[in-house]
């Protein structure tokens, strides 16, 4: 891998797990990341004048954005709503990394995509193992009640929505080089587009629920700096993974190495947020960055 694809590649993990970490110190709420994700797309707009007009766009391919704007609202939804009840340090890992278990699950059952191997079960395996020990305090923890929780279930409805927008976006960017984008291109108008949608679909959501439209107003007046911010992590993160794989072969260890995002999340919760640091975190965060790279690599 060439340095400078490295580089955009670390500076990747790095926004990725900033941008949560800002959502989860500022009173984790669907407003919050809407707010950042609509600065983010009004901030980059201008990159929708490079290269091929959306308007030539085939009509299945917008299809495919309002299902991607739909499973956006609901990961950021659960990320919030996991971050208003838990420790990002144990949350943040889950919602990263069962993804990647789930992906090709989803693609093997329903999409027919290629047999898994015997290391991507052994991989899959070890990011669920890495998953049960993060919220353990001690032994006796391990039981039901410790993992049947709203944090635990908003979380999960995160890595959901993760392994939904992933699949549809792999579509919806192959519709789009098909129509003549270069990926570079592709990949800067479907970030812009894909926040308005999201915007789109998840502000009615925000209306309807008392607490976010508080907390909407509340951002009206204040923290406009940090929305603004957060934003454009939020949309720059995915901009750059798409530069460095336009600049490597190695796609596969691209893959593995976003998952640096991992420890970092962990590590910035306990350090800068004083979340628990119990050994079992660290062991279960070890265990799924292990799956996470025997799942990736080839």
């Amino acid at each position: 891998m060439s340095t400078g694809a490295l580089g955009l590649v670390l500076l990747s993990v790095c926004l990725h797990a900033g941008w949560n970490l800002m959502g989860k110190g500022r009173a984790p709420s669907l407003a919050f990341f809407l707010m950042a994700v609509g600065c983010g797309a009004l901030v980059l707009a201008p990159l929708l004048w490079l290269g091929p007009s959306p308007a030539l766009l085939p009509p299945a391919f917008w299809g495919w954005l309002v299902a991607s704007g739909l499973c956006q609202t609901l990961y950021l939804g659960g990320l919030a709503w996991a971050y208003a009840r838990g420790e990002i340090s144990v949350l943040y890992p889950v919602a990263r990394a069962l993804p990647v278990a789930l992906v090709p699950l989803v693609s093997v059952g329903i999409m027919g995509s290629r047999a898994l191997t015997l290391l991507d079960l052994s991989g899959m395996g070890l990011i669920l193992i890495g998953a049960l020990c993060l919220p353990l305090t001690s032994p006796r923890a391990l039981r039901p009640s410790t993992y049947l929780t709203p944090a635990f279930g908003f979380a999960l409805l995160a890595a959901v929505a993760t392994v939904g927008y992933s699949l549809i976006d792999n579509r919806a960017l192959a519709l789009m080089m098909a129509s003549g984008y270069t990926s570079l291109a592709a990949g800067s108008h479907f970030m812009v587009l894909q926040a308005l949608m999201t915007l789109a679909w998840g502000l009615p959501v925000v209306v309807l629920l008392p607490a976010e439209r508080r907390r909407l107003a509340a951002l009206r007046y204040g923290e406009r700096t940090a929305v603004v911010l957060t934003g454009i992590m939020m949309l720059t993160t995915y901009g750059l993974v798409l530069v460095a794989m336009a600049l490597t072969a190695e796609v596969s260890l691209i893959v593995a190495m976003r998952q640096l995002s991992i420890p970092l999340g962990v590590l910035l919760g306990v350090w800068w947020l004083r979340e628990r640091a119990a050994p079992a975190k660290w062991l279960g965060t070890a265990l799924m960055l292990a799956g996470l790279w025997v799942v990736a690599l080839p």
